[in-house]
């Protein structure tokens, strides 16, 4: 599939100062909408990481809050408020995700930041990234002196994810043993295992 990435044509978007690319937001739009199916949501997230040019990266953090409301032909999939924002914003780091190593400016940018709903899903990325021994060390050692910061809604969007991947994934679960020496980690992990019971 082409997704026409490397065209130029571009419109404002209707919740950021910054310009848009329709393909893009037609690519994100075409990876959200089968979030239901994670099999193949990853695929297409696989898909749209591979053709993506590095150098638009930067570009990503526009969309993250663009299209609030689905498509007619998409609004019974996701009535409820924000349910397509996070379908997208779930898009968007998953194609991240695949992307890889040179995501990591961004996603670091976006964990640092200020906070969001993007925030969690940047350092869940991360941490999965390490996981997959993409700068583990590096990115351990900057989450465990990132996360006493974070505002606790932050943390424990990040961590509910991981906590549930963890169960099927070892290096997940490596990741997750290594951050709780983070007493704020520490705290929303067992928050998250006892609600689990």
């Amino acid at each position: 599939m082409v997704f026409g990435w490397f065209k130029k044509e571009k419109r404002p978007g209707p919740h950021t100062s910054a310009l848009v690319d329709p393909a893009v937001q037609a690519t994100v739009q075409w990876v959200a909408e089968v979030i239901g199916d994670h099999m193949e949501f990853q695929r297409r997230a696989q898909t749209a990481a591979s053709t993506f040019e590095e150098a638009r990266i930067p570009e990503l953090p526009h969309y993250f809050h663009g299209d609030s409301v689905p498509s007619s032909e998409l609004a019974g999939r996701f009535p409820g408020l924000g349910q397509w924002m996070a379908a997208r914003q779930f898009a968007i780091f998953e194609i991240l995700y695949f992307i890889g190593s040179p995501a990591l400016p961004l996603l670091r940018r976006v964990a640092h930041g200020t906070y969001d709903w993007t925030q969690g899903n940047a350092i869940e990325v991360l941490c999965r990234l390490a996981a997959d021994d993409v700068e583990r060390e590096t990115t351990i050692q900057d989450l465990r002196m990132l996360i006493p910061k974070l505002r606790y809604e932050a943390v424990i969007y990040a961590a509910g994810p991981l906590v549930q991947q963890a169960r099927s994934d070892t290096a997940i679960a490596a990741i997750i043993q290594d951050l709780l020496t983070v007493p704020e980690f520490a705290e929303v992990h067992a928050e998250i295992v006892q609600s689990a019971m």
